[in-house]
C-alpha cells in the first residue's frame, strides 16, 4: 500500500515550527519497549521521518541521546535522480566500549516510515567524521546506533543519535512509530547479561574485538548446529586475523593492515548467523508441521468416532419409532375389536364378559402404546439437543482458536492482518498454527456445513491494488485450509472485497486495521452426518 502523506500535507508548516523549537531535545538512547516476538527481540520508539523534495537541498541536525549526550553534528541531504545523497559531519564520538564491553563500533541507519532499517555506513571511531552515504527512500530518518560490529542487518537498541529538525530544514516532516526488530536476542542477551565473551579491552584494535564479536554471536545464535560450515570458515578467517594481529602489535599502521581481513570475518560471521537463524526457524516450521498433522489425525479419529455413536443413536431412534407404529396399530385393532364387542354385547351376557376381559387388556397395550410414544418423543428431542450442543460445541472451539461471531449468514472467523507479512498474502507462522487448529475442528464437526472466505482492506490505496489484496489473501487462507484436510466440495465462494463492507471508520489506524481482515463464513450447519471421510 501507498504510505500516507495526503493527511500531513496541511499541518506540514505547522509541524516545522514547532519541531525546530524542540529540536535541540536530545533523543532517547533506548527503544521504549523491549519484549520477545517469536523468538526475536522487538524494539518500539518514536523517531522523526522527513520527506526530502526531488531536486533540493537541505540539512537536519543530528542530536545526540542521553548515553552520549556529547555528541552533535548536521547531515546535509540532497534527492536527486530518484536516489538521496547524505553527507554526514559530527563529532564527539567516544570510545563504544565505554557504552559496553559489546560494542566496538557505530553505525548510521535509514529507517523508512515502515519501519525498514538500512545499514547506509560504519562510522569510524574517532572525534570527528565526514563520511558520505547514499538510500534510495526519500521519506526516512536517520539514527546512529552502538553495535557489536559493523555488518549487523538491524539496529541495537543502543541509540547515540538521531536527526532532528531545525528552522532551516526544508521538506515534510512526519512523526512515525518506527518499529526495531532484533533477530533472535543473541546481540543484547550477551551485552545486557554480563557475558564474559564480551570483557572490556582497550588495548586490542576495535577492528579485532568486531570480529571475535561476529564469530561468538553467530556461536550463540546456534551456528555450531545449524550453520557449522559457515561458522567454520569465519573461524578459520579470525584465526588468521588473530596471528595477524599478533604480528603487527607494534606497528602503528595495524588497523590498516588488518581492515579487510577483519571486514571479512565479520561478513562471514554475520553469513553464519543469518544461515543459522533461517536453518533454526525451518526446523521450528517443520515441528509446527509435524505437530498439525498430528493434530487432524486425532481429529479424524475423534470425528469417525462421533460418526459411529451417532449411528447407533439414529439406529436406536428407529427401532422406538418402528413399535410406537406397531403399538398404534394393535390400538387401532383394539377399537375395532371393542366395536364388534359392543355389537354383540346385546347377544349374549357371557361374551359380554370376556370382551371386558379383551377391552382391559387393549387398554393396558394402548397405555403402553402411548408410554413408548412419549419415550420416542423424548429421544427426538434428545437429538435434536445433542445437534445443538455440537453446533455450540463448534462455535467455542472456533471462538478459542480465532475471534469468532454469529451472524444470520452463519458463525464468522475473523483474521487481522497481523496474521499476514506486510502489504503481503503470506501467512506468518501464528496464522498458520491457528489454521490448521481451526482445520481440526472442522474436520472434527460430525454434521454438515459450508464455508465461504471473503478478504477486505481498509480505504487506504487504489481499488485495483486492494481488491488483488484481498483476493490474495482470501485465496492464501483458502488453500491452507484445503491443504490441512478441509474437503474442497465443504468450500463455496472464495472472494476478494477489496475496501468494501467496512467494521470500522478508515480515519483512524485503529479503524483501518479492523477493516483489514479476513473472514472465514461457516453456514449451512446441518444434522445429517459427515460421510465424506472427515
Amino acid at each position: 500500500m501507498k504510505t500516507k502523506t495526503l493527511g500531513v500535507v496541511a499541518a506540514g508548516a505547522a509541524l516545522l515550527a514547532v519541531l525546530a523549537v524542540a529540536s535541540i531535545s536530545a533523543p532517547a538512547a533506548r527503544a521504549q519497549d523491549r519484549h520477545s516476538e517469536g523468538g526475536a527481540i522487538t524494539g518500539e520508539r518514536y523517531t522523526l521521518a522527513v520527506r526530502y523534495k526531488e531536486g533540493e537541498g537541505t540539512s537536519v541536525l543530528m542530536a545526540g541521546s542521553s548515553i552520549a549526550p556529547g555528541l552533535g553534528g548536521k547531515a546535509e541531504i540532497k534527492r536527486e535522480a530518484g536516489r538521496t545523497r547524505i553527507k554526514l559531519k559530527m563529532g564527539g564520538f567516544v570510545n563504544p566500549q565505554r557504552l559496553g564491553p559489546y560494542y566496538t563500533t557505530y553505525v548510521l541507519w535509514s529507517v523508512s516510515p515502515e519501519g525498514q532499517a538500512n545499514n547506509l555506513a560504519e562510522i569510524p571511531f574517532k572525534n570527528d567524521i565526514d563520511i558520505e552515504a547514499t538510500t534510495p527512500l526519500q521519506t526516512f530518518a536517520l539514527i546512529i546506533t552502538a553495535e557489536p560490529y559493523s555488518a549487523v542487518k538491524l539496529p541495537s537498541p543502543e541509540v547515540v543519535a538521531e536527526n532532528v529538525l531545525s528552522s532551516s530544514t526544508k521538506g515534510m516532516a512526519e512523526s512515525s512509530k518506527i518499529r526495531y526488530r532484533g533477530d533472535t536476542g543473541i546481540f543484547y542477551e550477551a551485552a545486557m547479561g554480563g557475558s564474559p565473551a564480551f570483557a572490556a579491552d582497550y588495548n586490542t584494535p576495535l577492528l579485532v574485538l568486531g570480529a571475535r564479536r561476529a564469530v561468538e554471536v553467530a556461536r550463540r545464535a546456534g551456528a555450531g548446529q545449524f550453520a557449522p560450515d559457515e561458522l567454520h570458515q569465519a573461524e578459520i578467517k579470525l584465526a588468521v586475523l588473530e596471528q595477524e594481529w599478533s604480528e603487527t602489535k607494534s606497528n602503528r599502521k595495524a588497523d590498516e593492515k588488518l581492515g579487510g581481513v577483519a571486514r571479512e570475518v565479520m561478513q562471514l560471521g554475520e553469513h553464519a548467523r543469518e544461515i543459522s537463524v533461517d536453518r533454526a526457524r525451518e526446523a521450528n516450521l517443520s515441528a509446527e508441521r509435524q505437530a498439525a498433522r498430528s493434530d487432524i489425525a486425532q481429529a479424524r479419529s475423534e470425528a469417525s468416532e462421533a460418526q459411529s455413536e451417532a449411528s447407533q443413536a439414529r439406529s436406536e431412534a428407529s427401532e422406538a419409532q418402528d413399535q410406537a407404529a406397531r403399538a398404534e396399530q394393535q390400538a387401532a385393532e383394539y377399537r375395532d375389536a371393542m366395536a364388534r364387542a359392543q355389537q354383540e354385547a346385546n347377544q349374549a351376557r357371557e361374551r359380554v364378559k370376556e370382551a371386558q376381559t379383551d377391552a382391559d387388556r387393549a387398554k393396558a397395550n394402548e397405555e403402553l402404546a402411548r408410554a413408548q410414544a412419549e419415550q420416542a418423543r423424548l429421544e427426538a428431542e434428545q437429538a435434536k439437543q445433542e445437534k445443538e450442543a455440537a453446533e455450540q460445541q463448534l462455535y467455542v472451539s472456533l471462538n478459542q482458536i480465532l475471534e469468532t461471531k454469529r451472524e444470520a449468514r452463519g458463525l464468522v472467523v475473523s483474521l487481522s492482518d497481523v496474521l499476514f507479512d506486510f502489504n503481503k498474502a503470506t501467512l506468518k507462522p501464528g496464522a498458520r498454527e491457528r489454521l490448521a487448529k481451526l482445520a481440526g475442528v472442522l474436520i472434527a464437526y460430525p454434521g454438515q456445513y459450508r464455508i465461504e472466505v471473503d478478504g477486505f482492506t481498509d480505504a487506504v490505496g487504489s481499488d485495483e491494488y486492494n481488491l488483488k489484496l484481498s483476493e490474495n489473501r482470501a485465496e492464501t487462507v483458502h488453500s491452507y485450509l484445503v491443504e490441512s484436510g478441509v474437503k474442497p466440495d465443504h468450500i463455496g465462494q472464495v472472494r476478494g472485497m477489496g475496501k468494501m463492507m467496512p467494521v470500522a471508520t478508515n480515519d483512524t489506524p485503529e479503524g483501518r486495521q479492523m477493516n483489514r481482515r479476513v473472514e472465514i463464513v461457516i453456514s449451512e450447519l446441518g444434522t445429517s452426518p459427515n460421510t465424506s471421510g472427515q
